[in-house]
């Protein structure tokens, strides 16, 4: 049984799309715990910015009443599939230090975020570092039968990433696969600069040997790893997109602003488009 306590995080501009809602109603039976919704409004605060200060920071009536009519609708469909919910609608702009707080109560927890065109993301998606839990986004296409997951590592421990980070991918994938019956295939990919195109077969030899020891630590098949060469972000949605997967499990890993600008980030670059769903273990 997977036991993350699943934490769904709506923004009450869009709501959901009903693959989302398929997707939780899924992992719920399979967590066989209740799920607690926050449905965050504090994107339709009549008030903005510095306006708090004035005390406006507020839910108009019709808007809450909308939601409130939103809340029971879920409820009850909840109700109908089994599924104990607890619905809360946030209206602080502190958004992320509510959730945070959600997060300290819970054992074990899983945020579950949806995503959207990158104009329409909610604000959380610029502080997903800054969750104090693992966090699943979820795109608009349903799961496949069965669910096809793969799991993206970088043993070889470049971009100063920690090492147990990968570690805890694989066995988050392990768990996710046997208990959502999906296959599931782990992935490291390398990148040969065309300045060292002459050390080509030397640096491929490099990482297929450091993957092959870490498979073996892991206790991973030969068959079930796939050595990707390319820039890495390029090569995993190509492989993504060819399989059908649909869930990567993949680090997220937090960085002041001038390592990002020096060192730049797969997980930033999948962001930006996700080719499927992304859980994102922290280190």
């Amino acid at each position: 049984m997977i036991t993350e306590q699943l934490i769904w995080f709506i923004d009450s501009r869009f709501y959901y799309q009903n693959t989302s809602l398929d997707k939780i109603v899924q992992l719920a039976n399979t967590h066989k715990k209740n799920v607690k919704i926050i449905i965050d409004a504090s994107t339709q605060l009549t008030g903005r910015g510095y306006w708090h200060l004035l005390g406006d920071d507020t839910l108009s009536d019709e808007l809450m009443v909308s939601l409130e009519t939103k809340k029971a609708q879920m409820l009850k469909y909840f109700t109908m599939n089994a599924i104990k919910a607890e619905i809360s609608i946030q209206q602080s702009s502190d958004y992320l230090v509510s959730l945070n707080a959600q997060i300290s109560e819970c054992n074990n927890a899983l945020v579950v975020i949806e995503d959207n065109a990158v104009a329409k993301r909610h604000p959380i998606f610029q502080l997903l570092t800054d969750i104090k839990a693992p966090v699943l986004l979820l795109n608009k296409k349903a799961w496949k039968h069965p669910i096809k997951m793969l799991a993206a590592v970088d043993p070889l421990h470049e971009h100063a990433r920690p090492g147990q980070i990968d570690d805890d991918i694989v066995l988050v994938t392990k768990n996710w696969a046997k208990n959502l019956d999906a296959s599931w295939t782990i992935a490291h990919c390398y990148y040969v600069a065309s300045v060292l195109t002459t050390y080509k077969n030397k640096v491929k030899e490099m990482h297929s040997e450091g993957f092959s020891v870490f498979a073996k630590k892991m206790r991973i098949a030969n068959e079930q790893c796939v050595l990707l060469e390319g820039i890495p972000e390029d090569a995993v949605t190509s492989y993504i997109k060819k399989h059908h997967i649909d869930i990567l499990t993949l680090g997220i890993v937090a960085r002041n602003k001038l390592e990002q600008l020096w060192i730049g980030s797969t997980t930033t670059a999948l962001l930006s488009e996700l080719p499927c769903d992304l859980l994102l273990i922290k280190e």
